[in-house]
């Protein structure tokens, strides 16, 4: 590495641990996992050879055969005598089968729902959590996108399985991972979860960053300030995946100044598949300025697009929960890890240049000739475009 590209490197680490307060734990070993058939294998197969604990926080839980798997490994190392907590966003688990419930109670599963809809939650309906943890003896620990659910099984090989990216996080960088779902169980459960544990032993060379960023408050949450420093400092490329696109003027503001001074600005979001319509009109409303400043657009084809990564100047990359939409930078709680390493990046940027094989690229020329009814829709969406 040139020195040059060694002093960029550093600055950029320096401005997203400036931007979350956050350093980056070294000791770590990451490994990418590309759709359900890859994601959940890996998921069960940790859980099924757990020893001391299982922590699992998930946004949605649906009623499915992966679920009523997942649900078997957990209830046959809880009875096993493993400590294991499972926490799901009631909203987001709201059509969890109730049998299910009642098996993982049963065999000693410590269930946990987050903010109900009831009286004491009422002012926190509009905040959920989002986050996807697993943390296995708090030495293995994985998250991303994917939710417990049968879209995310297979190979999105067809429109009902969704296209994911997860990942599995070996070492040091588990304790914090653990944090993030210490702070939703305390107040789920109303107690507190013991963190005074040993520190992972090393298991790889990766310094991870990871980024709990809680909604509630008034000023810019983590995920939106990791995201914000990193546009601001790529100098070469800044390759975007993202299930929910409905930047902020501020994110639309950093995204064409990066394009401006000559980044290779590239966007992959959801194309006529997607699952929230509304959102995609929402989006869609803010291509025209970006188009215009250079920044290419692209719209997955195939199936849902479920993935949530950045990856900036072939090195840096961050995978998680977030999308870049308010409801991720503002309303919900969400986790992220952040990695600079070549290869782990490299990785992504294949699949990312996999993904484009499949999407439809957006010109300027195409955006400007759409529909009178799609831009009489996408300015309707300005009503609700905070709350998307």
């Amino acid at each position: 590495m040139s020195h040059a590209a060694a002093a960029e490197r550093e600055a950029l680490l320096a401005a997203t641990v400036a931007a979350t307060n956050q350093p980056y734990r070294p000791g770590n070993r990451i490994t990418i996992l590309q759709n359900g058939d890859s994601i959940f294998p890996a998921m069960l197969d940790a859980i099924r050879h757990a020893r001391t604990s299982i922590e699992f926080c998930t946004y949605v839980y649906w009623k499915s055969g992966i679920a009523s798997e997942f649900a078997d490994a957990l209830i046959d190392r809880a009875t096993d005598g493993v400590t294991v907590r499972l926490l799901v966003d009631a909203v987001g688990g709201a059509v969890m089968d109730t049998r299910t419930l009642w098996r993982l109670e049963r065999a000693g599963v410590q269930v946990a729902w987050f903010r109900p809809v009831r009286w004491p939650y009422i002012h926190k309906l509009n905040n959920r959590t989002h986050r996807k943890i697993l943390i296995v003896d708090g030495s293995i620990g994985f998250t991303g996108g994917v939710g417990i659910a049968a879209e995310w099984t297979g190979a999105a090989q067809d429109a009902s399985h969704w296209r994911e990216t997860h990942c599995r996080l070996d070492g040091p960088a588990c304790a914090d991972l653990l944090a993030g779902f210490a702070e939703n169980w305390r107040e789920a459960r109303r107690e507190p979860l013991e963190l005074n544990r040993p520190l992972p032993e090393p298991a790889g060379d990766i310094a991870v960053q990871t980024t709990i960023s809680t909604a509630g408050r008034h000023q810019a949450t983590p995920i939106d300030q990791l995201f914000g420093a990193v546009f601001a400092h790529a100098r070469h490329r800044l390759w975007i995946t993202t299930a929910y696109f409905v930047p902020s003027p501020a994110i639309m503001g950093q995204l064409r100044t990066a394009a401006i001074r000559g980044v290779d600005v590239r966007i992959l979001t959801n194309g006529p598949l997607s699952n929230h319509k509304i959102t995609r009109l929402a989006g869609r409303a803010s291509y025209g300025p970006l188009l215009a400043a250079g920044i290419r657009i692209y719209e997955y084809q195939p199936t849902v697009l479920h993935t949530k990564i950045i990856i900036a100047d072939g090195h840096w990359g961050t995978v998680g929960s977030a999308n870049l939409d308010g409801r991720s930078l503002i309303h919900n709680d969400e986790l992220n890890i952040a990695f600079s390493d070549p290869t782990i990046a490299g990785q992504l940027e294949a699949a990312f240049e996999a993904d484009l094989g499949q999407s439809q690229a957006i010109s300027l020329a195409h955006w400007r000739k759409r529909a009178a009814w799609e831009r009489l829709a996408e300015r309707g969406t300005f009503v609700i475009r905070g709350q998307l």
